[in-house]
């Protein structure tokens, strides 16, 4: 899925403590967000042009 997909099936509760915490989620910013964590090798696998996965663990 992308970030735009991704974005909708977050839980309220997630983007209000992200707007609470000055960083509303954007597709963008949850882009940003999820390629830390596959630079660090957690959570997330790169798929195709801009798609990720969950990684198994």
């Amino acid at each position: 899925m992308t970030p735009a997909e991704i974005l909708p099936e977050l839980r309220a509760v997630t983007l209000r403590g992200a707007t609470l915490h000055k960083e509303p989620l954007t597709p963008g910013t949850l882009k940003k967000k999820m390629d830390v964590r596959v630079f660090h090798g957690r959570y997330f696998e790169p798929l195709d042009e801009g798609h990720y996965a969950r990684k198994a663990s």
